[in-house]
C-alpha cells in the first residue's frame, strides 16, 4: 500500500446519497469516482486497466468489488482482480474483502484492482461498471464505469493522440487554463466538459495543434466537473475540475 501525500477532497456521493469513504483514482492519482473512464479497445486483443482505490476516511474500511456488465459484444470476455484473486470470467462479485487503512491507497501490487477485457472485432462501445463498497455499510460505496471504445486497429490507435495538462487553477471560479498538444498524425481536437452524471455541459474547439486553452467557467454552477481531451473523435484523457463559488 502507498500513502497519498496530498489530501483528496471527497466530493462525490453514492447513488443512495450517503457519504463515501472510497475514492477511485487513475494512474495519475486523479479522482475518477462516479465517472465514465475511457479505455481504448483494439480488436482481437486483451486490454488491462489498473485503477487505484483510496480510503479517504480517518478509520479503516473493508471493501468488496462488484462488477455490473451494461453492454458488451456477444463474444467479449471480462475479468477482474481484487483482494489478491483474479476471478473467473462469469464472476461478478469478489469473494475476498480487502481492508484499507485510513489514508492508504491500494494498487494491483498491493492486492488492489485491475480489469481485463478480451475483445473480438465488434465495433460497439462497451460499458462495464465496477463498484467498491464497505462490507459493513453497503451504502458506503463508489465506483467507475469503464467505457471501452473500439478502434480499427493498433496502428490507427498509435496515430491518434496528444496530451493535455491538469487544469489551473483548480478549483477555479472564472477562467481555467490547460496546455495541450495534438500529435502530428491527428487533425483536430476539442475539450468537452461533463457534469457528475455524465451530461455534456460545455465544449471548446481547439483551433491550433498546440497551445494553452484559456476557458471561461463562470457560466458553470459550483461543483465537480470532468473534462475530456478529444482528438479526432476519440477521448484521449479525462481529468477532474472543481468550480468554486463565485
Amino acid at each position: 500500500m502507498k500513502k497519498i501525500i496530498t489530501s483528496i477532497s471527497l466530493v462525490a456521493i453514492s447513488l443512495l446519497g450517503f457519504a463515501q469513504s472510497a475514492v477511485v483514482l487513475d494512474d495519475m492519482d486523479n479522482d475518477i469516482s462516479g465517472t465514465q473512464f475511457d479505455v481504448a479497445l483494439p480488436g482481437n486483443s486483451d486490454v488491462t486497466t489498473e485503477l487505484l482505490v483510496h480510503n479517504s476516511d480517518s478509520v479503516s474500511h473493508t471493501y468488496k468489488c462488484r462488477r455490473t456488465i451494461f453492454t458488451v459484444a456477444s463474444d467479449d470476455s471480462t475479468q477482474f482482480c481484487w483482494g489478491g484473486l483474479c476471478y473467473n470470467w462469469n464472476t461478478n462479485l469478489s469473494s475476498v474483502s480487502l481492508a484499507i487503512a485510513p489514508g492508504d491507497t491500494v494498487d494491483f501490487a498491493a492486492f488492489g484492482f485491475h480489469a481485463i477485457f478480451r475483445s473480438k472485432l465488434s465495433t460497439i462501445t462497451r460499458y462495464v461498471h465496477y463498484q467498491f463498497y464497505d462490507i459493513s455499510t453497503t451504502s458506503d460505496s463508489t465506483g467507475v464505469t469503464l467505457k471501452y471504445n473500439s478502434t480499427v486497429g493498433v496502428d490507427e490507435l498509435d496515430k491518434i493522440g496528444g496530451s493535455i495538462s491538469n487544469a489551473y487553477p483548480n478549483p477555479a471560479n472564472e477562467v481555467v487554463s490547460m496546455k495541450y498538444d495534438i500529435n502530428e498524425y491527428s487533425q483536430k481536437g476539442k475539450i468537452v466538459f461533463y457534469d457528475m452524471v455524465g451530461k455534456s455541459v460545455k465544449e471548446i474547439a481547439l483551433n491550433d495543434k498546440k497551445g494553452t486553452a484559456k476557458i471561461n467557467v463562470d457560466d458553470l454552477n459550483s461543483g465537480v466537473y470532468f473534462y475530456s481531451f478529444v482528438v479526432d473523435g476519440k477521448a484521449i484523457s479525462t481529468k477532474k475540475l472543481v468550480v468554486s463559488s463565485k
